[in-house]
């Protein structure tokens, strides 16, 4: 996997969280009839990315730090080395989850309801 495939993976899936937090804040603002603002968003995301960091954190803390051992004698990936890849890309996403909790942040700035 190249690294533009890890970011276009990673980012696919922060934007689909994101967009997933826009829609239950309007949910949530509609069934209480006030005003959307972005910051109900931003604040949605802000477990969601703690969460993620810890579940990455736990599955890169499986990486073996011996090439010998990432790979079996078939030269297939070991199951700690795939799952340190998944914690990888875990953790990336997270990346990008804080970056468009700012920019909601920042939105809800400008934007006042």
């Amino acid at each position: 996997m190249t690294r533009t495939e890890l970011l276009r993976g990673t980012l696919i899936i922060a934007s689909f969280l994101a967009f997933l937090n826009i829609i239950i804040a309007l949910a949530i603002h509609i069934s209480t009839s006030t005003n959307f603002d972005f910051f109900t968003a931003a604040n949605l995301m802000i477990p969601e990315f703690g969460v993620m960091l810890i579940i990455g954190a736990c599955l890169m803390a499986r990486q073996p730090l011996e090439d010998e051992k990432r790979y079996d004698e078939e030269g297939n990936p070991t199951k700690s080395w795939e799952y340190a890849m998944i914690g990888k890309k875990i953790l990336l996403a997270s990346v990008f989850l804080l970056a468009f909790t700012g920019l909601f942040f920042i939105l809800g700035m400008v934007f006042p309801p």
